[in-house]
């Protein structure tokens, strides 16, 4: 059985607190500098340097220019258990940031037992800036300030060093006051090693767990209940199968990623609707 311990031990912190976090949310600028790739007709390489939050983590893409999307083939390392930063922060995103300031999620950063990552995605933006962020959970829509890694030039970089800063807003995720105190944390040396099936099926619901309390905090059981309530039936039921040894953990991790999907769905829409927005 393939087992992570260093994964499970992630997971007793999170699970460690009686209640899930919930969070208000306030803005702070940042930039980072933008490239266009354009249709260069030849992939090149850009690299990725630590912030002084993670200073020891760093990657290479390679990014190759072509007609209709740009193609990112990413990996990185020294990504340690983004619950460094808190119990709240249950994962990473890799962004791309135009120089305009557009965030676009280009997905999740599972880092494996030696905190290494490899990812391929594609983007429809021709010039952007690349950079990683610890999240709450995977379908966030915009960054949170906890930057951990952010892209770097090369010697050998091909493609237009467009040097525009691109300004945009970082999320502050703080918490506010949790009503019971902490439970005893458990670590994971006292704790059987799990599955990886197990390890992401819970990692998954957790990620849910924190979408719906997102959600809840900006209104959406005012401004969004149906789209809520669905995300919540979602989650239910990804709970429920979880609880079912027998069940293929697969089956929790689909269920439990659509009900993070629809809660942050929820999120934008109450977002759209609070007053003075």
């Amino acid at each position: 059985m393939k087992c992570l311990s260093s994964a499970l031990s992630f997971l007793c912190v999170c699970a460690a607190y009686g209640q899930a976090p919930i969070y208000k949310v306030t803005v702070e600028q940042h930039s980072i500098e933008a490239v266009n790739y354009g249709h260069t007709g030849q992939p090149t390489k850009i690299g990725f340097r630590g912030t002084v939050l993670l200073p020891l983590a760093k990657g290479e893409a390679k990014v190759e220019g072509k007609p209709g999307a740009v193609d990112i083939d990413a990996k990185f390392e020294g990504l340690d258990a983004p619950t460094r930063f808190g119990p709240r922060y249950l994962t990473y995103v890799l962004w791309a940031i135009t120089p305009e300031g557009r965030p676009v999620n280009l997905g999740e950063l599972l880092p494996d037992a030696s905190n290494k990552v490899h990812l391929h995605v594609t983007s429809q933006f021709q010039a952007f800036g690349l950079l990683v962020t610890a999240e709450p959970y995977f379908s966030v829509t915009q960054p949170s300030n906890v930057v951990v890694l952010e892209n770097v030039l090369r010697p050998d970089t091909v493609g237009q060093a467009e040097r525009i800063e691109a300004h945009f807003e970082l999320l502050r995720r703080s918490e506010y006051p949790v009503p019971e105190a902490p439970v005893e944390v458990r670590y994971a040396t006292n704790e059987r090693a799990v599955s990886m099936d197990r390890y992401q099926a819970r990692l998954a619901l957790y990620e849910a767990q924190n979408a719906l309390q997102l959600a809840r905090a900006e209104g959406a059981d005012r401004y969004a209940q149906t789209t809520l309530q669905k995300a919540e039936q979602l989650y239910g039921q990804a709970q429920q199968l979880e609880s079912n040894k027998k069940v293929d953990g697969k089956r929790v991790v689909t269920i439990a990623r659509e009900a993070a999907q629809t809660a942050e769905d929820a999120r934008t829409i109450a977002m759209r609707h609070e007053p003075n927005q």
